[in-house]
This record gives structure tokens, C-alpha cells and sequence, in this order.
């Protein structure tokens, strides 16, 4: 009986309506195009952390934070709670995949975020932030791609493999000679997003993740040169969860629990977290900080976690064209009653 009476309430409103759903229609459509005349201000971003990273630094031990794959998610909020938490941070480095694909709307959520860190943070690009050849805003945003820095006895190298396949000739020529030049320090991180080798096809399971560099053979020849030039450690994300391990010498920490939907079903290894990571002459020492957000989901449940936490990145991402595209919606839900209606009455 409500649905009758709402339907003759609405047809005997019909006219005003449509009128509210054009001017809403506009309006949000004015809304969105306002915001794509906006441009992003912010540029240079991983120059302008450089240079406080440096005015910060007074000499002597450090620490730092290594993390990766947020993803545009609502859980990266949380671990800027905990990194804020910890005064001992000097700075953080971000291993990729800032954001869930490369457009104008997930840059600017990403940069909302960002801003909330209260030390300052690097970045090097993941293969999401570059999809489908859009590098665009990354350049725009934080310019460089690979870049290096000293800080005290310690060389930090970035890398830029979002390519999933290998680096550039010119990139493996400039990471030769930072390396080289850098044996008369006593510590050596580099970082890159893929990483050479997924710790899940170790083990004789039968199952091939290869969630990894896809060139093997180049990631072989990054790894010997690795080893050649006595890397520390060599930072990894891409793979949304926690790994440390060695191989051939070479010790290996994949951290990519930043907020992106975990993967698989091990409670050792998939969490959310960042890693600790302290420098003195005494040696380097690593602590994973967890997140008290984590929850291992199985089947279907994980399934619906990871559809909630897409939902939930869209929602704020493109609240005004979602709203935009309910109101066509509606508009064009009146127009078909409309139609109907008039070939009811031919009949």
C-alpha cells in the first residue's frame, strides 16, 4: 500500500521532480569538472624529503621505516598513526604502489594521506603507479624515478623497476657505478618495487607464484651484481605481506603490507606492518612493527574483505561521479517510466 502510495505521490510530483534531478545532475557534473580544472600543486616531493631528511640528520646512528603497496587503502591511515607514534623515525621510504592505478583523483587521495606523515617520506614508483604507460603523475609529483643518496657511513639506492621485466641499460650502468663508488662505506640498501625472487616458490608445493621480476635471467645479473658490490639489504614490496629471507648471501626483506588486500592465508607472513630498520656502527638491526588491524580471511570471507576494501577506496575516491552516475541513473529510470507509460496508453 506504501509503494502504491509513494508511486502516485511521485506521479503527481512527476514534473518537479525531474527538475531537482537535472539541477542535481549539473551541479555534480559542475562539481567534477571544477575539480579536473584544479591542478595537483605539489612537485618534487622526493627532493623537497631529501633536503629535511638531511637538515634533520645531526650525525651518527639512525633510524628509518621501510613500507610498500597502500594502494590507495583506508588501512594506510592506520600505519601513519604508528609511524607518527615512533619519535625515533627519521625518515620513511615508501617501496611502491602508492596508489591503486594512475589518475588525477587516486594521486590526490594519496597526497591527503601524505600529508598526515609527520616525517619525511620517499617514494619510488610501483607498477601501479605507472599502469597502462602512465607515468604522467609520478614525474609530475615527485619527479625522479631512481635517485640515490649518503647519509653518514650509508648509501640508500632507489630504484625504478615497475616495469615488472627489468631496468633500463642507462639505470643498470648508473646503479653499477653507485655501487662501485660506494665500497668505502660500511652499509648499502637499495630498494626496488618487484622483487628478484618470490620466497613462496622456494618451497616445493607445486604451486608457482612468481609474483617477481619476470625476466629471470636479468634478475639473476641484479642479483650477482648485488652480491659482487656487498649490499646490506635489499628492500622488496610487491608481494602484499611480509618475507625475509638469503639467498646466495644476499639478504632479502619484502615488505608489502601498507594497506593493499593481503595475499594467501599465513598468519606468519600476511599482515599489515612496516619495518624498523636502526643504523649504528654496531650493525643494522630490523623490527617488524605489526598493525593490530590485521586479520587473516579465508574462502569467501577473504574474498568479501578484499571487495570491501575496493568499495571502500572507490567510494571516497569518485564520491561525486558515483553520485553523478545515480542521479543519470534515476533520470533515466523516470524517462523509461515515461516511455512505458506513454505506450501503455497507445494500447
Amino acid at each position: 500500500m506504501k509503494l502504491l502510495e509513494f508511486t502516485a505521490y511521485y506521479l503527481s510530483k512527476r514534473k518537479y521532480f525531474r527538475i531537482i534531478l537535472i539541477i542535481l545532475v549539473i551541479g555534480f557534473w559542475g562539481w567534477s569538472e571544477y575539480g579536473d580544472l584544479i591542478p595537483i600543486k605539489e612537485h618534487d616531493l622526493n627532493f623537497k624529503s631529501l633536503q629535511e631528511i638531511k637538515a634533520r640528520y645531526k650525525g651518527g646512528g639512525f633510524t628509518f621505516a621501510v613500507l610498500g603497496d597502500n594502494k590507495n587503502s583506508s588501512i594506510f591511515n592506520y600505519i601513519i598513526n604508528k609511524l607518527n607514534q615512533d619519535k625515533k623515525l627519521l625518515f620513511a621510504i615508501i617501496g611502491g604502489d602508492l596508489v591503486l592505478y594512475p589518475t588525477k583523483e587516486t594521486y590526490q587521495a594519496f597526497l591527503k594521506q601524505r600529508q598526515h606523515i609527520e616525517i619525511p617520506t620517499l617514494v619510488l614508483p610501483g607498477n601501479h603507479d605507472v599502469a597502462f604507460r602512465n607515468c604522467y603523475f609520478y614525474h609530475k609529483i615527485f619527479d625522479s624515478f631512481y635517485y640515490s643518496f649518503t647519509l653518514g657511513d650509508t648509501k640508500f639506492i632507489l630504484l625504478d623497476n615497475s616495469n615488472e621485466n627489468n631496468i633500463s641499460d642507462e639505470q643498470f650502468y648508473w646503479l653499477e657505478n653507485e655501487l662501485k663508488n660506494s665500497q668505502n662505506l660500511k652499509y648499502r640498501f637499495v630498494f626496488m618495487h618487484v622483487p628478484l625472487w618470490d620466497p613462496r616458490d622456494f618451497v616445493d608445493s607445486g604451486v608457482k607464484f612468481a609474483h617477481a621480476l619476470k625476466d629471470s635471467d636479468f634478475a639473476r645479473k641484479l642479483e650477482d651484481l648485488f652480491i659482487k658490490y656487498n649490499v646490506t639489504i635489499l628492500f622488496e614490496s610487491h608481494i602484499h605481506g611480509y618475507y625475509a629471507f638469503e639467498k646466495r648471501g644476499l639478504k632479502h626483506i619484502i615488505t608489502g603490507g601498507a594497506g593493499a588486500e593481503l595475499k594467501g592465508t599465513t598468519p606468519e607472513t600476511n599482515f599489515y606492518h612496516y619495518v624498523r630498520v636502526n643504523v649504528s656502527d654496531k650493525g643494522v638491526k630490523t623490527e617488524v612493527v605489526k598493525l593490530d588491524k590485521t586479520t587473516t580471511f579465508i574462502g569467501l570471507e577473504k574474498y568479501w574483505h578484499t571487495a570491501k576494501l575496493y568499495i571502500s577506496r572507490f567510494g571516497k575516491i569518485y564520491f561525486k561521479q558515483i553520485l553523478l552516475g545515480f542521479f543519470i541513473f534515476i533520470l533515466l529510470l523516470d524517462g523509461l517510466l515515461d516511455y512505458l507509460t506513454y505506450r501503455k496508453r497507445l494500447k
